[in-house]
């Protein structure tokens, strides 16, 4: 484990992941007062801290410290490692950052907390174009914290795709995926890549988790007026209905859909499984692998959602209220959020947040193992805008987790489709009845 300290412009931190949801007070956070430089006076110097733990300590250089000094050389990023000091500790002790960084789920601890920013006057003080951001991240982030301004930035997006592995293809003559695929096209060729071989199980496809499958249509798991769960409905079932089908084809054995996607990951590159649906992690540690001739396509689409493949699930940057530069905490995520930077990311295989093609056709263009590879097919699909969870749920009745457990029976105990979203839902009403209180 490497030691943590604080990045300035001569040091960098670790990286570390971490997803939560909170509840939290929804009332608006008081206007941002606009702030100017006068005429003829060099800005003050300002640091501003960020509390982050997703980005590697040459991400944070490349990406956020030497493009922000370039154009504000009196701005000093400064990473404060929030895997180490968690948001709550650091608001305990008053020493809040200038931005916190996390996904949407998690926006709503910034509420619970009180430390959030309406962020709409700033961005309007800044003249910054809203317009140039695809919609359903700002739409997703407005959604999942539960109010009807943007306390957060979107920067990056996470996006999905199907791997195949071309070897495996090739040895059972089947022709290879192609972009635009529907969930019943991708069984169809399943279904001729599952067999036995010399004793090994081969698997033709990994769909991943069933709450996927959700995400990707957009279906609400709670009804927050009714403070119930929202499972028993025809869109869950005929989710559920399809999902079984991708894991019950004839010769499909051992292959369960609590298989973390780690694992399916690992066997996808033991040969294993001929198609994978993975994520941008799954783009990344294929970089790391010698002599595995893979390629990518579009994530398989539900007809029920035309061209979308999953939901957002985007890096948001969030002033905080208690920052005493919130001119230059905006300065930092503007930089972050200009065509320059976002090209850089797109290079990188980060999937830019902005409309601009010209940016998303930079995709991976830094490495030398994408070239032969059609990955841009993870820019290509629609997003789903983010369902939210808002409550703290404890992990054992988190809904994805209820959601899984339920599929998980239907598919390895035959158990009822309809009968397991019921008592799914009747734990997930329990369960927000509980935290309602």
């Amino acid at each position: 484990m490497r030691k943590p300290f604080i990045y300035t412009t001569t040091a960098a931190l670790s990286l570390s992941l971490l997803l939560g949801a909170c509840s939290g007070n929804k009332e608006a956070a008081p206007p941002v007062a606009k702030t100017e430089t006068p005429k003829n006076e060099s800005p003050k110097p300002a640091t501003i801290k960020i509390a982050q733990r997703h980005l590697t300590e040459d991400e944070f250089k490349r990406f956020i410290l030497e493009p922000v000094q370039k154009k504000y050389p009196h701005i000093t990023p400064q990473w404060v490692d929030s895997s180490k000091v968690s948001l709550a500790n650091m608001v305990a002790s008053k020493d809040i950052p200038d931005i916190s960084v996390d996904y949407p789920l998690a926006l709503t601890q910034l509420l619970d907390m009180k430390v959030e920013l309406n962020m709409d006057d700033v961005i309007k003080s800044a003249k910054f174009d809203l317009n140039r951001i695809r919609p359903e991240f700002l739409e997703s982030i407005k959604t999942a914290a539960g109010v009807g301004y943007l306390i957060g930035l979107p920067v990056y997006n996470n996006s999905f795709a199907l791997f195949y592995n071309k070897d495996l293809f090739d040895k059972m003559g089947v022709p290879y995926p192609k972009d635009g695929m529907t969930w019943d096209d991708a069984r169809t060729i399943a279904a001729k890549m599952t067999r036995t071989e010399g004793g090994a199980q081969i698997w033709g496809l990994y769909p991943g988790e069933a709450f996927r499958g959700a995400y990707q249509l957009g279906l609400p798991f709670i009804d927050f007026a009714g403070k119930k769960g929202a499972l028993q409905t025809d869109g869950w079932k005929m989710m559920f209905e399809l999902w079984a089908s991708l894991y019950q084809i004839p010769g499909a054995t051992n292959l369960l859909p609590s298989d973390p996607s780690t694992q399916a990951t690992q066997s996808f590159l033991k040969g294993e499984v001929g198609m994978l649906a993975g994520h941008s992690a799954t783009l990344q540690s294929l970089k790391t692998v010698k002599n595995f001739n893979w390629d990518v396509v579009t994530y398989p689409v539900n007809p029920k959602a035309p061209g979308t493949g999953q939901r957002v699930d985007s890096l948001v940057f969030s002033i905080t209220n208690a920052s005493p530069n919130k001119e230059a905490a905006f300065q930092v995520i503007e930089t972050l959020l200009s065509n320059e930077v976002q090209t850089d990311l797109s290079r990188y295989a980060r999937v830019s947040v902005l409309l601009d093609d010209k940016v998303h056709q930079a995709f991976g263009k830094d490495s030398a193992e994408y070239q032969s590879k059609n990955v841009i097919a993870m820019t290509k699909p629609k997003l789903a805008v983010i369902q939210p969870f808002k409550y703290p749920f404890p992990a054992e009745s988190n809904p994805a987790v209820l959601v899984s457990k339920a599929f998980q029976e239907v598919v390895t105990t035959g158990k009822d489709i309809n009968t397991a979203l019921r008592e799914a839902d009747e734990k997930l009403t329990k369960a927000i009845q509980a935290l309602d209180k």
